[in-house]
């Protein structure tokens, strides 16, 4: 089973338009790839979504809400990471990397350009939600 991580900008989009890239990631495979987290990206992630400015975008589908969200980011696997060397332009992004990293994980999929024009780090390529879904489909064809 594909191993990944995903940046929070995966799971905002995919609540603002579920039926976006994101939104076929999250809502649509998550019982088809394990997902890993680690304290560092949970809290960001719980943070973010909190946010008046990012709740107003989100849009309510039967099914496909903030509560089918936490379901899914609380049922991933979690990670302790105990360094989190500065790797990414932006310091923020590092948690990712370091993340997937100690998750042994194949993927860390982002919208970030920061940490998607590293392209691969310690052996995980960082890919977007688009090249996440045909990766995806090719793995599920071998199946």
């Amino acid at each position: 089973m594909l191993k990944v991580v995903f940046d929070t900008v995966v799971f905002v989009r995919s609540l603002i338009n579920p039926y976006s890239w994101w939104g076929k990631i999250i809502f649509q495979h998550s019982d088809h790839y394990r997902l890993f987290v680690s304290q560092l990206t949970l809290q960001e992630v719980f943070e973010v979504l909190q946010r008046p400015e990012i709740t107003s975008l989100f849009h309510s589908l039967e099914g496909l809400d903030k509560r089918r969200m936490i379901e899914i980011i609380t049922e991933a696997e979690t990670v302790e990471i105990s360094d989190v060397p500065a790797v990414s332009r932006d310091i923020k992004d590092d948690k990712f990397l370091a993340t997937a990293k100690t998750a042994g994980a194949h993927y860390l999929v982002s919208a970030d350009r920061d940490l998607l024009d590293l392209k691969e780090y310690e052996g995980v390529k960082v890919v977007t939600a688009e090249e996440f879904l045909q990766i995806f489909k090719e793995y599920k064809n071998t199946l």
